[in-house]
């Protein structure tokens, strides 16, 4: 097992990796002698799959527990699930000193951990990342949220966990698509911080990773560690954490633009903002063509859409993408910011993008 240490001057925590290590929550819960019961919020996927395991564990050291199951998708990211979830907590009479546990993909961490944050006015949460990208991203740094009519994670908080537990085993269960969608975060951490990592990405098999552990536990590890480093100097984004978003300024309003359906998973969506940030950071003359072709490459190498023309469904037109941008969370004095880059490995934050060069990169791959 890998640990990762996240620390927060008040809320450091760990993030433990590993194969077949949920066993290593009862452990981490035997020092808690307080506690009475655990609530579990899920989706209706997930528990079908990972629920069942999880409750024998904690019921093999007599914690009674509470589940609340929610419908699965980025849709459930609203006010009315969280009203949901929060409702049921205090229904449970769930106490400052209890926990929660949310056990599924991003969705479920940003939704769970909003609710979480805000029950009296902060209750413990321990994030069970069932998904690639919620290992890899969603689960480490504190950010909750849920979606707004005007833009994607535009409500929400900075709440620590407890605790992170990666168990890469749980990745087996993953349809491809999902797999691949979690992996395209994974390559933005190397394209911002490493290319030593980029580096061994490209040699690897696509189609096999997902069923090798060694490889899965080095991939969490190795983002877990460059998100760590990042939020520990910065944990409210008011400076480098910026950086993290590199493909999401553009990615975020695509989502937004599909309807958060199917049509675009998040990591899709990531893939393709970060195409489309190359692009824009070289019309800013910031990165070489070699570096560009080469990232696009191995995108495609892996079967991800690279160009706005590819998502399936209805057309998707220019200024609608345009005015969800300026929902971004980076815009300041109604001013386009973006995560760009410099090279492969090395991530910069350019304010004030002078948006006929925007308009002109979405343009391009609207109609290529």
């Amino acid at each position: 097992m890998k640990t990762v240490t996240v620390n927060i001057e008040k809320s450091p925590y760990d993030i433990l990796i590993g194969k077949d290590i949920l066993n290593q929550i009862s452990s981490y819960l035997q020092q808690f002698s307080r506690i009475q019961c655990i609530s579990i919020v899920t989706d209706d996927v997930v528990s079908k799959i990972h629920l069942e395991h999880l409750l024998v564990v904690l019921k093999e050291k007599n914690l009674k527990t509470n589940v609340c199951v929610v419908k699965a998708g980025e849709k459930t990211k609203n006010w009315s699930n969280l009203k949901k979830v929060t409702e049921w907590l205090l229904i449970n009479k769930v106490e400052r000193l209890d926990f929660v546990i949310g056990l599924g993909g991003g969705v479920i961490g940003d939704l769970v951990g909003f609710a979480a944050s805000i029950v009296r006015r902060g209750i413990r949460i321990i994030h069970i990342p069932t998904t690639l990208l919620s290992q890899v991203d969603s689960a480490i740094g504190g950010k909750t949220s849920i979606n707004s009519d005007q833009g994607k994670n535009l409500i929400g908080t900075f709440y620590q966990p407890s605790l992170v537990l990666s168990d890469v085993s749980v990745l087996r269960t993953l349809q491809n698509r999902d797999f691949l969608s979690g992996y395209g975060e994974v390559v933005k951490y190397s394209l911002i911080k490493d290319i030593g990592f980029f580096e061994w990405l490209e040699q690897q098999d696509i189609l096999t990773l997902q069923k090798k552990d060694e490889s899965l536990i080095h991939i969490v590890e190795t983002s877990s560690k460059i998100k760590s480093d990042i939020v520990t100097k910065d944990e409210k984004e008011l400076g480098i954490r910026a950086l993290l978003n590199f493909g999401h300024t553009f990615g975020h309003a695509l989502e937004a633009a599909t309807g958060y359906s199917d049509r675009l998973l998040h990591g899709e969506a990531v893939v393709l903002g970060s195409c489309l940030a190359l692009r824009l950071s070289r019309s800013l003359d910031l990165i070489n063509q070699e570096d560009i072709t080469r990232i696009e490459r191995h995108f495609i190498s892996c079967g991800f859409k690279t160009k706005i023309s590819q998502i399936p469904g209805e057309p998707l037109c220019l200024e609608p993408i345009m005015n969800l941008m300026y929902q971004d969370k980076k815009v300041t004095a109604n001013q386009l910011n973006f995560v760009l880059l410099a090279k492969i490995g090395e991530a910069i934050l350019m304010n004030n993008v002078n948006p006929e060069k925007v308009k002109r990169v979405i343009q391009d791959s609207l109609m290529s």
